[in-house]
């Protein structure tokens, strides 16, 4: 029971911040053909990646 903080599995929220940041480099190519699907990819990345952050970073302070 002592290494049960070290046996947890850890990544989700690097994981996130990843596609988050994959699909903000593709979006413009989105962008360009269809402007409301385009906007809709940018805010989905940023919300993924936003919750990645969180799950990452500061979810491990409290």
């Amino acid at each position: 029971m002592a290494h049960s903080e070290h046996n947890r599995p850890k990544g989700s929220g690097v994981i996130l911040i990843a596609i988050g940041i994959l699909i903000f480099f593709f979006a413009p190519r989105y962008y360009k053909q269809d402007l409301i699907g385009g906007l809709a990819i940018i805010v989905l990345g940023f919300v993924l990646g936003g919750i990645g952050f969180y799950i990452a970073f500061f979810k491990k302070r409290k």
